[in-house]
């Protein structure tokens, strides 16, 4: 066969490099949390590459909170946060080209179950802090659509952050993410918005104090329901793009 041709093969930054590089070495635990990198000046002579390449690099680490300043500006590996992570997993589900309707899906799925374990653990602490949030959503404005996402959105977040179980906080908080970007393109169309989002905050939050784990589960499918019904009445195609 003959005539046949390939795309040039794409050239990779050299930053992009230094970046990869290290972040194989912490992926393959040669460098651990806690753990020190030669410097700046130490790494550019090891890598070949002027310190400014180099400097990028780790600047891009830092951003994915994989590496820290520390005493005398020394660069220390460094353990993300579960919240980096997630924010990192809603940006590749986004770019990935993750859908309304694949959004919602996994939120009827796995929100109810995790209003389940927040009833089951009454944690006075945690629903102080969704009280917090209720309180000021309650003081909003009808027509306050920042402060009224917001809330929503942090809501769902404490839910995720004290759940006991770290793949479902990334799973559901990156979620969240997701929910704020897409609740800011219907919330104007959605008839009452604000109130309904506050009756499920108040519904759910008795439901956590007294420990109710089937009435947490059935606010929550509610919650998650009413954003469906946000999305038909916005007139928005279920399969269409977040981002």
């Amino acid at each position: 066969m003959t005539g046949h041709s390939f795309s040039a093969i794409q050239k990779e930054p050299a930053y992009l490099k230094v970046a990869k590089a290290i972040e194989a070495d912490i992926s393959a635990r040669r460098l651990l949390p806690g753990d020190t990198l030669p410097t700046e000046t130490e790494l550019s002579v090891q890598f070949g590459l002027n310190r400014s390449t180099v400097r990028e690099g780790i600047r891009l680490l830092e951003q994915q909170g994989l590496l820290e300043r520390g005493e005398g500006k020394r660069l220390i590996i460094r353990q993300p946060a579960m919240g980096d992570i997630a924010q990192r997993a809603s940006h590749g589900l986004a770019f990935g080209g993750v859908t309304f309707r694949e959004v919602w899906e996994a939120l009827a799925t796995f929100q109810p179950a995790a209003a389940r374990l927040v009833a089951q653990r009454g944690d006075p602490t945690v629903i102080a802090k969704l009280k917090e949030i209720t309180g000021q959503l309650g003081a909003a404005k009808a027509k306050d659509n920042e402060t009224t996402v917001r809330a929503a959105k942090a809501f769902f977040t404490v839910l995720a952050e004290n759940l006991d179980n770290r793949v479902l906080e990334v799973m559901l908080h990156s979620m969240t993410h997701l929910i704020a970007a897409s609740l800011m393109r219907v919330i104007d169309g959605a008839p009452r918005a604000r109130q309904r989002i506050l009756e499920a905050q108040r519904q759910l939050i008795e439901a956590f104090e007294t420990s109710d784990e089937d009435a947490a589960a059935l606010w929550m499918r509610r919650h998650i329901g009413d954003l469906k019904r946000a999305y038909e009445v916005a007139q928005v195609d279920l399969d269409e793009s977040v981002l």
